[in-house]
């Protein structure tokens, strides 16, 4: 049995600290408390604050966006995508992500990597992977794989979740990293969104739908999708499906808006720039009206490695409350993530996931993003 000593413990949805000893055995917080046990081992001793643990809800393990065409980065060769993915994510650890919702790699790759991670071999966040995207031929995201048609999609889901994969990722639209698509245009019939839905459910996991906007958006929210994804354009109509639901929307504003995004790897793709200009000037009132509603939200860095932070940022300046910028990479990411029985919330039974930062988070919630100490099942890792 260890323990770390804080100045205080963060405890999201309750918007407030309390208790400054997190109490640790077999990698499980044990108890909460004022004092350290006579019989525990200090490892962390520190006036700093304790939080619990970051919750990117939406990344990949091998892209990096300023390096441009993410989609031929998918294709890199499988010892490539590997050692690209082990730095990246050892950068998104030590940035304070101890678990990371993956939305989808080729060959298998990022189920491949949360195995590895469970069995200690990679030093890396809990990884929560896809397997391979479902998109339809010539659709956003196609890189190797494509799924057309009810059966191949049955049959696709049953092959990741055999796999050992987490959830189901789909393209509902097109996006902005390539071009194809528009960022409202449905990419695959009502028929198939249904059947996507359907099999993940009825195999016991959740869906997620990359969807920016328009019709692709409304029909993956009536369609019972678990999670928006991106959300950048989202109008009234789709909203109005959410408000008040239990469907997250999931930000990923720095891969937009950063100088190391899209624009410092596509900025000589006209086609591609013409879509980052038109997301950035529909994004700020799509995201106003998302945050006048009552809708969950969760934040996903979306390859950007290690700027967790950045988005907390921008969800500020888009007006959002400290506490509510807080609970998007803690308790809303975890449940958007369908994990929040383990992470989210440093409590008695959950895994010991913690990050020390400099003042009490809700005073200052940029503090987050310079962790003085990084704790992943009990043991310090960054």
């Amino acid at each position: 049995m260890h323990c770390i000593r804080t100045a205080g413990i963060y405890h999201p949805d309750r918007e407030q600290l309390d208790e400054t000893v997190v109490v640790v055995e077999d990698g499980l917080v044990v108890e909460l408390r004022s004092d350290i046990p006579v019989d525990a081992e200090v490892i962390v001793d520190t006036d700093g604050y304790a939080m619990p643990g970051f919750v990117d809800a939406h990344s990949h393990a091998s892209i990096r966006p300023w390096e441009g065409d993410q989609l031929n980065q998918l294709r890199a060769p499988p010892a490539v995508g590997a050692i690209r993915s082990t730095s990246n994510l050892r950068c998104d650890l030590e940035a304070g992500t101890t678990t990371m919702r993956l939305m989808g790699e080729e060959r298998g790759l990022d189920l491949q990597l949360a195995e590895l991670e469970r069995q200690g071999e990679l030093d890396a966040p809990r990884l929560l992977p896809s397997g391979v995207h479902l998109t339809p031929t010539g659709g956003h995201g196609k890189a190797l794989t494509a799924t057309d048609g009810v059966e191949a999609i049955r049959r696709r889901i049953r092959e990741n979740i055999d796999e050992g994969a987490h959830h189901v990722k789909y393209f509902a639209t097109g996006g902005v990293s390539s071009e194809t698509g528009d960022v409202g245009r449905p990419l695959y019939t009502n028929e198939e969104v249904m059947a996507i839905v359907d099999e993940a459910h009825r195999l016991g996991v959740h869906v997620a739908a990359h969807a920016h906007g328009g019709q692709g958006a409304l029909s993956a929210a009536e369609a019972g999708v678990d999670t928006i994804e991106h959300g950048g354009v989202l109008d009234h109509n789709t909203l109005d499906a959410l408000d008040g639901g239990d469907q997250h929307v999931v930000g990923t504003f720095s891969i937009l808006y950063h100088p190391h995004g899209i624009e410092a790897g596509d900025a000589d793709s006209s086609a591609v720039m013409a879509k980052v200009e038109e997301a950035r000037e529909r994004g700020r009132e799509a995201w106003e009206d998302v945050l006048s509603r009552d809708v969950p939200i969760a934040l996903g860095t979306d390859s950007m490695h290690g700027h967790l932070a950045d988005e907390i940022s921008h969800l500020l300046d888009l007006g959002a409350s400290p506490a509510t910028a807080l609970r998007a990479i803690t308790t809303e990411a975890s449940r958007a993530a369908h994990i929040d029985d383990r992470v989210g919330t440093l409590e008695v039974g959950k895994s010991a996931d913690l990050v020390v930062v400099d003042d009490p988070p809700l005073e200052n919630p940029q503090t987050v993003a310079e962790p003085r100490v990084v704790v992943k099942r009990g043991e310090v890792v960054a």
